[in-house]
């Protein structure tokens, strides 16, 4: 949709002569206000109990929308896209691996992770958060409300553990999604693997419960599988819906845990329940999300979202307890449509339907936006406020009675004589002028309706109208059209005063017109400037129509115009150099093209002469141009890039005092574009971008808007429950019970004689101080830990006394052998203990200085020892004994190892002699023979 728009400050007299440049210190650019839905959505999330809602983008940009209209962004530091999105519900928490704060709008905490995220899940109800990464490992994390940040929890689940028997090192599968089976959030929790298998995790034993999806691995050599989403299709969490990069939807069935009777059937399965065809599959259309809302009974349903490179489709299949299945096919058009409805402040201002605002507000209006629509309306937005509320439109008379309008291309509106001047694709010219009242509000306008508050002149010129030029308290206009032509109409009757036909170099029309007094040496005259879309610029005399510059003023090459101004700077300006200071009292020619900035005499200019005065080119592909004037009168260059950055310039040297950058922001030109782009001659700036609008600000000013404030305000920690709406819901952690209770009190209930006939265990729900306590202790030794296990170096080894089995019997050696205990090793080990001995026996031998009231208490743990075969504290030399019995003992089995290890080494020499004797004698007989 082409919209073109117009921001005009009500209070502010447009007007240029005798004016001095920018400086750093005067500008501030910032994003004053961020309204609707970014263009590059991707991720939703939702929080049930504070009501807000949260849309991710792929720029690192969240955007939130609140109770009463409310709504902020927030920037992430790097523009990187947003993989995951979760509320921690009713905390004000919005969890993207990253931890941001809602009320102050601000990134907490970043926490560090060594390896790539694939998988992220919160447990509502206790704050944990399951991390799936690319190496099929599931860790833990816990978020510290009180410290603001994420705790690293030493239980986690190993992929070693989870896989199945296919889990090999170097062979590891992605995690896709991590969830908590419903009604057993705290008790269990559903791995899906990239490939497709499905492993039930329990938390308390640490083990898998039931292992699927072994038919999607098996189906791996005919057609690859990868999941891209999934989602739960039981509100008892006994059945899961898969979706494919394939397009391909499997509904599989999971054991839950009001059924533990039916888990050993349950627990391996390799097939599907059913699969749904919804036709994706036929077109290659990925299934990027998948949601299930229960409808009540035993019906579903559940919303398909596919999208690929060549399609995107929206479906609805209704699931009755898995038996029937219906669909609903939509590209998603009626869908959004409807969603608009309910949601107003979904809608941009391309919306027919926003309300207009009573004549009680019109005197509170300081900011006026004035759009132009395709279907022909033109419209008067209140901008005094980020949220625009309309307060006129204009709807056109077709000339060819046609139902629909014909786009607007050009707009001009002048504030003191009241007079908008608007032309369409057709070449229709309309002059409205509306009556001003007795009083003194500008606004009176208004209130108009035809032919009561404006009358409406139309004139017909050959082309589309696309640039319109007029000056205050004028009587005349002159319009350009895509053909060419340059018509100056009389406002009073719409007619044509006179028409010039201009020669462009390439396909285009006029781009740019501004009328300009020209004063020289005591003359003056009246000048029509004329820019091309080519950027060739013509001088026309007022009055007649008749070409000053027979030759005129073009770049080397053809390149798209975007602004053409007339400038004198004052001769006092410190910006001027000594160098210019001649041309400084004289008028400039400013021409903003897509690729470079320049500055021309306009006395050279219109002698057919191209004297550059300055010239930039500035880093990138600039789409908009505007001057912008500060409250003191200084002026700046205003420059806008495709890629959404910004650049603010002085004049007359061009440099950069500030630039910045819009994220998210993307300008498209053509007519059936989404995009443009106004500015106000104080710097301020509405994008539009589809859906979205930025308001943007450049100068340094305050309360340009108002309600700014209570406007980004989603959510504030400090209100108390007195200060929130009636409907809001309390947290989740809150509930005692829930609808956990209540299901598990039904399902009790009826099914209770049925338990107690067949003796099955009562399912008691985890807690989360038990699951506080589960998640606190290392359930498997870290990562880390096993990696240093298995690389220690053998010298490192401790040997203790009781490690040391040597026996005469070599039949009674069992388990694994262990070559690296050699003799020196364990001498070594003697040695080191003999040493460690002698202080002990010192330390014993001075022991004899106790006190008389521990005599009792020594007994009784005497007493123990003597039974368990240990020997006691009064026999000073009893341990030193017994160690060097055993010492003795064991040196004496090694002797006889030596001694057989002699023997089996004689043994073998013998048998080496032997078997070289063997060879030598056969080697005799083949030579002889």
């Amino acid at each position: 949709m082409f919209v073109r728009k117009l921001v005009e400050k009500a209070s502010k007299k447009h007007h240029i002569g005798g004016i001095t440049g920018l400086r750093a210190e005067d500008v501030s650019p910032r994003l004053a206000f961020h309204y609707g839905v970014p263009a590059d959505a991707a991720l939703l999330a939702y929080d049930p109990a504070l009501h807000v809602l949260a849309i991710a983008t792929r720029n690192g940009q969240i955007k939130l929308f609140g109770r009463d209209n409310t709504q902020a962004l927030l920037q992430s530091p790097s523009p990187v896209p947003c993989k995951f999105l979760r509320f921690a519900e009713g905390q004000g928490v919005l969890l993207n691996v990253n931890i941001w704060d809602i009320d102050t709008k601000k990134l907490w905490y970043v926490h560090p992770f060594e390896k790539e995220i694939t998988a992220f899940s919160v447990l509502q109800n206790c704050l944990y958060i399951y991390v799936g990464d690319s190496f099929g490992n599931v860790s833990l994390l816990k978020l510290d409300l009180g410290q603001t940040c994420l705790v690293d929890m030493p239980y986690w689940i190993p992929f070693s553990e989870s896989y199945g028997s296919g889990a090999n090192v170097g062979n590891e599968v992605e995690v896709a999604f991590v969830l908590p089976q419903p009604l057993a959030e705290n008790n269990r929790v559903l791995i899906i693997f990239r490939d497709g298998i499905m492993s039930l995790w329990d938390i308390h034993t640490s083990k898998v419960v039931s292992l699927s999806g072994k038919s999607m691995q098996q189906q791996s050599h005919q057609e690859a599988k990868t999941v891209t989403s999934a989602c739960w299709a039981c509100a008892k969490g006994s059945k899961i819906a898969i979706g494919f990069y394939s397009g391909d939807i499997y509904l599989w069935s999971i054991p839950d845990i009001l059924n533990a009777q039916n888990l050993s059937s349950m627990s391996n399965q390799n097939l599907p329940l059913q699969r749904l065809n919804l036709g994706y599959k036929l077109d290659r259309v990925s299934i990027v999300s998948l949601r299930w809302v229960h409808s009540g009974g035993k019906a579903g349903r559940l919303y398909v979202n596919g999208f690929s490179d060549h399609a995107y489709l929206f479906q609805i299949a209704f699931l009755m307890d898995f038996d029937q299945i219906a669909s609903y096919f939509d590209d998603g058009q009626d869908y959004f449509s409807s969603l608009a409805t309910k949601y107003p402040w979904f809608l941009s201002m391309k919306d027919k339907h926003q309300t207009s605002t009573g004549s009680a507000d019109i005197h509170k209006t300081r900011n006026l936006y004035v759009t132009g629509h395709l279907d022909g309306t033109i419209r008067f937005w209140d901008a005094s406020c980020p949220l625009l509320l309309q307060n006129l439109m204009i709807k056109q008379q077709n000339e060819d009675n046609s139902p629909s309008g014909t786009p607007i291309t050009s707009l001009q509106f002048d504030m003191s004589s009241s007079i908008l001047i608007c032309g369409n694709r057709s070449g229709m010219v309309r002059i409205i002028t509306f009556k001003k009242d007795s009083s003194d509000n500008r606004f009176s306008f208004l209130h108009a309706k035809q032919g009561e508050s404006y009358n409406v002149r139309c004139i017909k010129l050959k082309g589309a109208v696309t640039s319109i030029s007029l000056i205050s308290n004028s009587k005349r206009v002159a319009v350009g059209t895509e053909k060419g032509i340059v018509s100056v109409v009389s406002i009073e009757d719409a007619s044509i005063l006179y028409q010039k036909q201009l020669d462009c170099r390439v396909s285009g029309g006029i781009a740019s017109l501004q009328f300009e007094m020209y004063s020289h040496n005591g003359y003056d005259k009246n000048l029509l400037i004329v820019g091309m879309e080519d950027s060739t610029i013509f001088i026309l005399e007022e009055e007649s129509g008749k070409l000053l510059n027979t030759n005129p003023v073009q770049t080397n090459k053809p390149c798209r115009a975007l602004l053409m101004q007339t400038l004198e700077l004052s001769p006092d300006d410190p910006s001027v150099s000594d160098t210019h200071d001649t041309v400084s009292k004289e008028s400039l020619l400013l021409l903003c093209t897509e690729n470079a900035i320049r500055l021309f005499s306009l006395s050279h200019a219109i002698q057919g002469m191209k004297n550059i005065i300055n010239k930039k080119k500035p880093n990138g592909s600039c789409c908009f141009a505007s001057l912008i004037h500060s409250v003191s009168s200084e002026i700046g260059l205003l420059l806008v890039f495709s890629n959404g950055k910004i650049e603010i310039r002085s004049l007359p040297d061009l440099s950069i005092l500030k630039e910045a950058s819009l994220r998210g922001f993307a300008y498209t030109r053509n007519l059936n574009s989404s995009s443009s782009i106004a500015c106000s001659s104080d710097g301020e700036i509405i994008l539009v971008n589809g859906e979205e609008t930025f308001f943007f600000s450049t100068l340094c000013q305050n309360d340009i808007y108002r309600h700014v404030d209570s406007i980004n305000t989603i959510y504030r920690k400090d209100n108390s429950p007195r200060e929130e709406s009636s409907y809001v819901v309390k947290s989740p952690r809150e509930k005692k019970k829930g609808i956990f209770g209540m299901i598990m009190k039904d399902t009790k209930a009826s099914k209770g004689k049925q338990s107690d006939a067949n003796g099955d265990e009562q399912f008691t729900a985890t807690t989360s101080e038990e699951l506080s306590s589960i998640f606190s202790c290392a359930n498997f030794a870290p990562v880390s830990e096993k990696r240093n296990s298995s690389i220690k170096d053998d010298e490192n080894i401790e040997l203790d006394i009781d490690d040391i089995n040597i026996d005469d019997n070599p039949q009674k050696q069992k388990g694994p052998h262990f070559p690296g205990l050699s003799k020196q090793k364990i001498s070594k080990g003697f040695q080191s203990l003999r040493e460690k001995l002698k202080p002990r026996t010192e330390e014993r031998v001075n022991s004899g200085n106790r006190k008389p009231e521990d005599d009792t208490s020594i007994s009784q743990v005497d007493q123990i020892k003597m039974k368990y075969g240990y020997a006691t504290n009064d026999d000073s030399t009893s341990i030193p004994k017994m160690i060097g019995n055993k010492l003795q003992e064991n040196i004496k089995k090694l002797e006889g190892i030596n001694i057989r290890a002699g023997d089996m080494a004689n043994g073998a020499q013998s048998f080496s002699a032997m078997a070289k004797e063997l060879l030598q004698n056969t080697k005799n007989e083949k030579a002889t023979s």
